[in-house]
């Protein structure tokens, strides 16, 4: 029979993972942990299929899965990656940033470059981001992410190097490092973390903000014949003439985690071999600033996001 472990005192109580259960296996918890959060426990573990789909969905990489083999033997099919810390993250119950940060994690380690790998961490939520990645890091003034890879990569181009950054680090004050970088060509890895708001300081209007969408700078909505259009960064990164890998994802579903990872893996293989700048945009949730409790911010992201931002690869490097 397959079997869910949930570390408890990892876990934030967020339910994302009782959501993507199809078999109604979990359920929160009636105490709390340590942290003082209620966390998720299998509850009907007979009814576990080991699809995986807790594990792929939780932020807290709270989860791993146990099934037998052909033979019988209990195997376990799902655990932390190695390029992940075994730190606990900083994040608010529900904040994608984790799937985001295993995501990330697991291709490094599919493709075998975590040891020659630099990430560099951007200001925002993602601050703290060298406490969670088992490669080494660097810190970048905010919005310079992508002017810190361009001189790694220059110095030492057989190494990995990827930025991660927010809505705020990256399309507000990192505007034009990340424009001139891609038009550039530098041949490094973007992963474009879009929430609609600016987490970290308090959930203002970002540059991503939707149209009529209530922040703590826009109370009456985002006002566009004011404030200007939500940007659409990968539509514009990739009508530059430059070869690149432009890609936008989700992580609001099991699926479409599934997904993200495969165009993360692609825009690090596109770097690994050479061949272009690449860059993947993830819509993400922020629970906190969006005040809605997870699993309704996950429909929230649906609903309105995807709309505004739809889903796929922009370009590639060999339909430039």
């Amino acid at each position: 029979m397959p079997r869910v472990v949930i570390d408890r005192d990892r876990c934030k109580g967020c339910g994302l993972c009782v959501g993507a259960c199809p078999k109604n296996t979990l359920a929160l918890s009636k105490d709390i942990n340590v942290k003082g959060y209620f966390y998720a426990e299998q509850v009907h573990p007979e009814n576990c299929i080991g699809c995986r789909m807790c594990a792929t969905i939780c932020p807290d990489v709270a989860i791993e899965v146990f099934k037998p083999n052909k033979e019988g033997v209990e195997e376990r099919i799902y655990t932390r990656p190695e390029s992940l810390t075994a730190n606990n993250t900083h994040y608010c119950p529900g904040c994608t940033h984790g799937v985001v940060h295993r995501l990330v994690a697991e291709s490094l380690d599919e493709l075998g470059l975590r040891e020659r790998t630099v990430g560099i961490a951007p200001v925002g939520c993602a601050v703290l981001a060298y406490n969670y990645f088992n490669c080494d890091f660097q810190e970048a003034a905010h919005g310079r992410a992508p002017a810190f890879a361009t001189g790694i990569k220059r110095v030492r181009p057989e190494i990995i190097v990827f930025t991660y950054q927010g809505d705020g680090d990256l399309a507000s004050i990192g505007g034009n490092e990340i424009i001139h970088a891609a038009n550039r060509g530098e041949k490094f890895t973007v992963i474009f973390v879009n929430n609609a708001v600016y987490g970290m300081t308090g959930g203002q209007m970002a540059p991503t903000t939707l149209p009529k969408q209530v922040t703590t700078t826009s109370p009456g909505g985002r006002d566009v014949e004011k404030t200007g259009w939500p940007m659409r960064v990968a539509e514009m990164l990739a009508t530059q003439r430059t070869p690149g890998y432009i890609a936008r994802v989700a992580v609001h579903r099991p699926k479409f985690v599934k997904a993200a990872k495969q165009a993360i893996k692609k825009a690090f293989t596109y770097q690994n071999e050479g061949k272009c700048f690449s860059f993947v945009e993830v819509l993400s949730t922020c629970p906190t600033n969006w005040g809605l409790p997870p699993l309704k911010a996950l429909d929230w992201l649906e609903e309105n996001m995807i709309p505004y931002y739809p889903l796929g690869e922009f370009k590639t490097p060999d339909a430039a």
